[in-house]
């Protein structure tokens, strides 16, 4: 028994005989070609414009119960999570010392890269967050001093230098050798305008680390404030050797040459106005010892003798 489908502009039924040949289960629609004929043709479903619309009906108000749903999920994450996040690490202050630790330095990374694309104040707040999970983080404290001098937030920049400044002196005691920290403390100490104490310590790092070429090139920049010309001069011609990319270190020789050059010359005028001051106290001493030679003696009084009047 052939039955129209409910659903579709086609004739189903379970088994028909078409041409003489048994066919399975199907479909057929009248060939517009041969009107007493039926063509096998595969299934199909051209619901009328009432099913269709029933139907969008039911797709909207499930969509639309699915983004009340999600948005009831995400409103309930934005409560349980830090907004001041970046990178996806939450404000949980984490109880494991050691983890506490490797999440301060997971944190330090990230500010480091929102300082590249002068995002300052969101690497400030990431930094504030790393201080939290490790107060003893020294690169923490010294790249937030760097974030809020960019801010022009002067007061904090300089706290959080000294703060830097101390933690790495402490990590220099326990480790005489660790020349990041040297250079790190003299950084800090650079940004504090204590430029002899950062020479000091550029100084010592480009010891225990011949091969750095930055420790030489801030030596010589702390050494250029300081006047130290050839000192400087010196050091930048060693950071050119490490690095002979580095622009800076090629401006740097022209103008610590240029200072060397000016401190030589004022020392030969300071030489020469030396000179001459002597020379003209020389001539001075001899005029006073000619006019001296030149006057007339004053005659001497013979004494009177007793009864004798002259």
């Amino acid at each position: 028994m052939i039955a129209r489908h409910k659903c579709c502009e086609v004739y189903c039924g379970a088994r028909e005989t078409v041409g003489g040949s048994s066919v399975s289960s199907g479909c057929w629609g009248e060939d517009s070609n041969h009107e007493n004929e039926w063509a096998l043709r595969p299934p199909r479903c051209s619901a009328p414009p009432s099913a269709i619309l029933s139907n969008a009906r039911k797709v909207l108000v499930l969509t639309a119960g699915l983004f009340l749903v999600a948005g009831a999920c995400a409103c309930r994450r934005s409560t349980n999570t830090n907004p001041n996040a970046n990178g996806g690490s939450s404000s949980t202050i984490a109880t494991d010392p050691e983890q506490a630790k490797r999440e301060a330095q997971n944190l330090v990374d990230q500010a480091k890269d929102l300082s590249s694309n002068d995002q300052d104040e969101q690497a400030a707040e990431v930094l504030k967050r790393a201080i939290a999970q490790d107060p003893n983080n020294a690169e923490a404290h010294l790249r937030l001093g760097m974030a809020y001098a960019a801010l022009e937030r002067k007061p904090e920049a300089e706290d959080s230098y000294k703060k830097a400044i101390e933690l790495y002196r402490k990590r220099i005691q326990s480790d005489p050798k660790n020349a990041d920290a040297y250079f790190n403390l003299g950084g800090a100490q650079s940004f504090l305008h204590q430029d002899e104490e950062a020479a000091r310590n550029y100084r010592q790092a480009t010891r225990l680390k011949p091969d750095d070429e930055e420790a030489f090139y801030q030596l010589g920049v702390a050494e250029k404030r300081l006047a130290h010309y050839p000192e400087a001069l010196t050091a930048f011609k060693k950071a050119l050797e490490l690095d002979p990319e580095d622009y800076r270190a090629t401006d740097a020789i022209e103008d610590a040459q240029e200072g060397a050059n000016r401190i030589k010359e004022g020392k030969k005028h300071a030489e020469e106005m030396l000179k001459k001051q002597q020379a003209n106290a020389n001539a001075n001493a001899n005029t006073n010892v000619n006019s001296n030679s030149n006057a007339r003696p004053v005659p001497k009084h013979s004494p009177k003798k007793p009864g004798v009047n002259n």
